[in-house]
């Protein structure tokens, strides 16, 4: 989540020695959005354009119509990936846009208050399928440890079937960061190093690959 498109390249280069599998570019917080081939020449790594609303728990408080904008202009510089939040206006149709353009479309959906409940995941997780999502994606914020039950019991029940991404944000929420890809999670999140967390809970990549080694987890 960098400051500008230079400094966005820059940090990509310098995590190539860490091996991402992918990289999520956050641009909610970027003063300008010009030249985004630069990012996309810095890695061949699979790159993720996000540009998270403030009510979505990001930073982005401009014009709707600009911060989608961004997302076209990322899909057109060969992102591979592009977030939209299940909220937004329109999704079906930007959805259809942006997979014309070449890009693969993860639908998300941040609550803070998205209660545990089976039934409550299952619908969000309907609505984003009927949108075409190639990946769903759903995140809450854990209030208590027993939270990460209900959300790791609904990906072991639902990631076999679809790319699926799900876990609880703070740091109640960490053991569903890390155990989620173990139970089938298409992937989860890890910071580029410590102090770059773009959301409360996230441990830095060296540490997560770390934990997975003492699990027996290649």
């Amino acid at each position: 989540m960098e400051r500008n498109v230079k400094r966005a390249a820059r940090v990509l280069r310098q995590l190539e020695s860490r091996n991402p599998d992918l990289v999520e570019i956050r641009f909610d917080r970027m003063k300008t959005t010009s030249s985004l081939s630069e990012i996309r020449d810095a890695t061949d790594r699979p790159l993720i354009a996000t540009n998270r609303r403030a009510d979505e728990g990001g930073y982005y408080s401009g014009a709707e119509s600009k911060r989608l904008a961004i997302l076209v202009q990322a899909a057109r510089s060969s992102f591979d990936y592009v977030d939209l939040e299940l909220r937004t206006r329109d999704i079906n149709q930007l959805a259809r846009q942006l997979k014309q353009e070449g890009t693969k479309v993860i639908v998300s959906y941040h609550g803070q208050k998205l209660t545990s409940s089976q039934c409550a995941l299952e619908s969000i997780l309907a609505r984003e399928k009927r949108v075409g999502a190639d990946i769903c994606k759903i995140v809450g914020k854990a209030e208590r440890y027993s939270d990460n039950l209900s959300f790791l019991t609904f990906v072991s029940k639902h990631a076999k079937r679809i790319k699926l991404v799900c876990f609880l944000m703070g740091r109640l929420g960490i053991p569903s960061r890390v155990l989620s890809p173990i139970l089938g999670a298409y992937f989860t999140f890890a910071s580029a190093g410590s102090d770059r967390e773009t959301a409360v809970g996230q441990i830095p990549i060296d540490r997560l690959r770390g934990l997975y080694k003492e699990l027996g987890v290649s």
